[in-house]
């Protein structure tokens, strides 16, 4: 793949996780301009989240009728024009109908990409062209967060969706000029058709136990950072709101690491590295225990490093077990995906209400093994030795 190519996928990664939780800094300006209480506010996030999951299914049907990057491209300027108009929201409820707009155009851009890369890539360059686009995401998921508190802090929080539909217009462009148009897509023969071959996936147990998967790696990404956040609150350490925000950072070293995963796959298999890098957020997990600051960071970078990492062997192997349908198939997984975050954000509630971090951590080091279970089970036949095949050549 070119380095043009490379570029395109790196940053279709970052537009996709840009938008989700770009508000959660802004959530005190949003309730005091829009007359709204704080934990009020948080509906910003979940109206995004709402919309992904709604539309996640039939995204990538859509795609396998229209093709890959038509479909892209267009996704790409609508979330533009509806970040634009978050910018312009007159109301709470506004506000609302725009961030569920946003959410609706994502999986346009988050699915059909991995099918993407699926199809016009093989062998070791899927790898690590999956594992380039998970790191635009970890890169997404960081930049929209600091972005938006930054912009906010000086220009308030309205010019914060513009300085996002900037990153959005600039992915817009390079994305059509640079990604090369689909030559091994396959276009299903009806809307209908591919619609409907949304129904045979769930048949599908390798498919259904990835989907588990991917549920498991977001419980544990946004259960471990939101009561992490709490945890890092309390004493003995005492940080400030500024201060667990910068956290966030920790994300980028998962930027870094996670194209080095699409080449451990091609090493060593897809199964045998992500059972590696569960046990990389169990260690993590653990060094969260010891009190102190920079252990419990240290542990949130290699936890969540070991989350991106994962989902680079999960999302690739959702695209391969759809077989034809490959889009869809990647759409289911991403309904998951998010609905095993909707759950993490709330499940370690009780427990750290009555027991505290150490409680979370039992249950998302749980979480984490019955996710590296699931996967033994569902991914061991013709997955333990990775396949060399030579790489498609790109204008």
């Amino acid at each position: 793949m070119s380095l043009r190519a490379e570029t395109a996928v790196f940053l279709l990664g970052l537009c996709a996780l840009l938008n989700i939780y770009s508000t959660q800094p802004l959530l005190p300006d949003l309730a005091r301009d829009l007359h709204v209480p704080v934990e009020q506010s948080t509906w910003t996030i979940t109206a995004t989240t709402l919309g992904v999951a709604v539309m996640a299914p039939f995204a990538g049907s859509v795609s396998d009728y229209l093709g890959r990057k038509r479909v892209m491209v267009t996704a790409i300027a609508a979330s533009l024009a509806a970040t634009l108009a978050c910018a312009v929201a007159w109301s709470f409820a506004a506000m609302l109908v725009c961030r569920f707009a946003q959410g609706l155009f994502i999986p346009f851009v988050f699915a059909v990409a991995v099918s993407y890369v699926a199809e016009e890539c093989t062998g070791p360059a899927a790898q690590g062209a999956n594992a380039l686009y998970v790191s635009g995401t970890a890169f997404g998921g960081f930049c929209g967060r600091f972005l938006s508190g930054a912009v906010t802090a000086h220009f308030g929080w309205r010019s914060s969706f513009i300085g996002m539909a900037l990153v959005l217009l600039v992915t817009l462009a390079v994305t059509a000029a640079w990604l090369p148009r689909e030559r091994r897509f396959q276009r299903s023969d009806s809307l209908l058709a591919s619609v409907q071959g949304i129904g045979r996936h769930f048949g599908n147990t390798r498919l259904l136990g990835t989907c588990f998967i991917g549920a498991s790696i977001l419980f544990l990404q946004v259960g471990s950072f939101t009561y992490a956040g709490m945890f890092l609150a309390d004493p003995p350490f005492g940080l400030s709101s500024f201060e667990i925000g910068a956290v966030f950072a920790v994300f980028l070293v998962a930027v870094v690491v996670t194209p080095l995963t699409g080449r451990l796959i091609s090493r060593i298999g897809r199964l045998r590295t992500f059972v590696l890098v569960s046990l990389v957020s169990l260690a993590g997990l653990g060094l969260t225990l010891i009190p102190s600051t920079p252990a419990v960071i240290v542990g949130l970078a290699a936890s969540s490093t070991g989350v991106f990492s994962g989902q680079a062997c999960a999302i690739g192997y959702a695209a391969e077990a759809g077989g034809p349908a490959k889009s869809s198939a990647v759409g289911l997984y991403l309904t998951s995906y998010y609905a095993g975050g909707s759950i993490g954000a709330v499940a370690p509630s009780p427990l750290y209400t009555a027991a505290g971090w150490s409680a979370c951590v039992g249950l998302l080091a749980a979480v984490v093994g019955a996710g590296a279970l699931v996967a033994l089970a569902a991914w061991s036949a013709g997955t333990g030795r990775p396949h060399r095949i030579e790489e498609p050549a790109y204008d």
